[in-house]
């Protein structure tokens, strides 16, 4: 197995952490684990999904906007994938 380093831990979120492994039974490691495993397993929307739920919560939007976002949307923009 790999070994995961986690720095800079806010103390807050640490102590959630702690407590929640503690009701659960697991260790801080065990907990981290099934915490990833879980956020990493939700199916996550795509770009166009997100978007028309975004359109359908706010309405319309002012006009040139949308030809505005698709040019960025389609833009080599962001990090670059390994």
């Amino acid at each position: 197995m790999t070994t995961l380093t986690l720095k800079q831990v806010p103390p807050e979120l640490l102590e959630q952490l702690r407590e929640l492994a503690d009701r659960e039974r697991r260790s801080v490691n065990q907990q981290a684990i099934v915490l990833l495993e879980q956020a990493l397993a939700r199916p996550r929307p795509t770009f166009a999904e997100a978007y028309a739920k975004f359109r359908k919560k706010v309405g319309t939007i002012p006009p040139g906007t949308a030809e505005a976002l698709e040019g960025l949307r389609q833009g080599d923009l962001g990090r670059k994938r390994r």
